[in-house]
């Protein structure tokens, strides 16, 4: 993995916004980008612009078995904001995987102009206890959100997948107002996924 150091400083200068780290990671990475190129050049804001960049391919973009592509990442990321770890660490068999420059910037394409229109609306504001006890509770719904966007259901990965942007967006901003709509989007992905399954359980049923 061959991560550039001018990306790697300024990325790590301080706190930025979601849009700008996304632009500089499109704009900084070589031919084909490891996902141990990303995390290393993000250092300790890994955890908000991965959520973000895991979950927007199942709602801006059509990639066939992107939700199972995506859904394993999300919960080893979901696992260590659970766990406190102060950024994110990938196996290495996780981390070796790689994608070109054009599909990258694909997913950045699509991705940036609604981070950006929604990081008009966000700032730091309304954050409810320690910093520590709220992110574990995001650790926890998107963890949910990972599960149910690797589960095979037709349909039914948009919401979740919605979720965890917001969720990534509250974590990156300190926004409670973004936080309460991740959590409210993710009670409803659970309602609708477990409507879809009981619809499905109840339909095979009448069959037999």
């Amino acid at each position: 993995m061959n991560t550039q150091p001018d990306v790697v400083s300024t990325l790590c200068e301080g706190p930025r916004r979601l849009s700008d780290v996304l632009r500089d990671l499109e704009a900084g990475l070589g031919p084909r980008i490891a996902l141990g190129d990303l995390v290393s050049s993000l250092r300790d804001r890994s955890f908000a612009p991965l959520m973000v960049l895991f979950a927007v391919p199942n709602v801006f973009l059509y990639l066939p078995g992107s939700s199972v592509i995506t859904g394993l990442p999300l919960m080893i990321i979901s696992l260590q904001l659970i766990a406190g770890r102060p950024s994110v660490w990938l196996p290495r068999a996780l981390s070796d995987r790689s994608l070109d420059r054009a599909s990258f910037a694909r997913i950045v394409r699509y991705s940036l102009p609604w981070v950006a229109r929604i990081e008009r609306l966000a700032r730091p504001r309304l954050w409810p206890g320690a910093a520590a006890g709220v992110d574990q509770l995001i650790g926890m719904a998107c963890l949910i959100m990972a599960l149910l966007l690797f589960l095979p259901i037709p349909f039914a990965n948009g919401l979740p997948a919605l979720a965890i942007i917001a969720l990534g967006l509250a974590l990156s901003e300190r926004d409670g107002i973004w936080l309460v709509a991740g959590l409210v989007a993710s009670a409803l992905a659970m309602v609708v996924v477990a409507a879809i399954i009981g619809g499905g359980a109840f339909a095979v049923a009448k069959i037999f």
